[in-house]
């Protein structure tokens, strides 16, 4: 696999990480970003991903929710929770906790808060956007890592994966990306 990396006319990060915010819409007093959790602003980054992500038009029906699930322990569950009742497009957000044992090919999101390598061959080409923030995720079935650099909330994107399963993110949110992932495309 190949990764691409930023060309080198790409702005100081100083000023990338403002162009991401505004992109994103998470511009915000710097004081009131500065006192905001890790947890609290990954959870507010994803609800800025789903305006960027577009599931099947099967899975998008108005008036369904979008559902977001959360599995294991991780420290942004609660965080999650705050999203829901929130609108995407025509869906409304739905934050439930799933039990190892509940299926989770119905949710539109899967936040891991750790590797679930029985999931991984579940979820292969389910179109469930799989969203993490344990170091090295994209390895493990993630396709989109969230990580704290520099005080900042950045991420990457695993672009094969969530091709495969049926997702388009819009290029507007690749371009804001870390490191974006993906095959090279053969001759």
């Amino acid at each position: 696999m190949t990764g691409v990396q930023r060309p080198s006319s790409t702005p100081a990060p100083w000023h990338r990480a403002t162009l991401c915010a505004l992109a994103l819409g998470l511009a915000a007093p710097i004081a009131a970003a500065q006192s905001a959790s890790p947890e609290s602003l990954k959870a507010e980054v994803v609800y800025r991903v789903l305006m960027f992500v577009t599931w099947p038009p099967e899975r998008e029906t108005p008036g369904r929710g979008l559902q977001i699930c959360t599995l294991g322990d991780g420290r942004v569950d609660s965080a999650l929770q705050t999203l829901s009742g929130r609108p995407i497009r025509q869906l409304t957000v739905d934050v439930r906790r799933l039990s190892r044992a509940e299926p989770a090919a119905g949710c539109h999101l899967l936040y891991l808060a750790a590797p679930q390598p029985a999931l991984r061959t579940m979820l292969a080409d389910a179109p469930v956007l799989v969203v993490s923030d344990g170091a090295a995720m994209l390895d493990h079935g993630a396709m989109i890592n969230l990580q704290v650099e520099d005080g900042r909330i950045v991420f990457d994107v695993e672009l094969d994966a969530a091709r495969r399963a049926g997702l388009v993110i819009s290029t507007k949110l690749l371009r804001l990306a870390r490191f974006v992932r993906h095959q090279a495309a053969t001759p």
